[in-house]
């Protein structure tokens, strides 16, 4: 089932997005996540995607044509650079400025 994703090195590749996804849904528990949590999530589920793509690709169990799962990847990265940067941008804006002043 491991050769199903492209073995062992694409499986812990597929752990390290899960865990965010998981951090991401425990921490609002926690700590107040504003605005920036609505766009780490997606970013993480993207990467989550991509990672997924890449794995099926090598695996044994589906094979995308070629510019199909290039274009795929392509967008899923894409998406997941944008969702991140526009995630740090809002938690930078909703940041409290008196923590940080001296």
């Amino acid at each position: 089932m491991i050769d199903w994703v492209g073995g062992e090195q694409n499986l812990v590749g597929i752990i390290i997005p899960l865990s965010g996804i998981c951090i991401l849904l425990i921490i609002p528990k926690i700590t107040e996540t504003n605005r920036s949590r609505r766009y780490f999530l997606p970013a993480f589920i993207f990467w989550l995607g991509f990672q997924l793509l890449i794995g099926l690709e090598q695996g044994t169990l589906i094979s995308f044509p070629h510019p199909i799962g290039l274009l795929s990847a392509g967008f899923l990265l894409i998406g997941f650079f944008t969702l991140m940067t526009f995630g740090l941008f809002a938690a930078w804006h909703e940041r409290d400025p008196y923590i940080f002043s001296a």
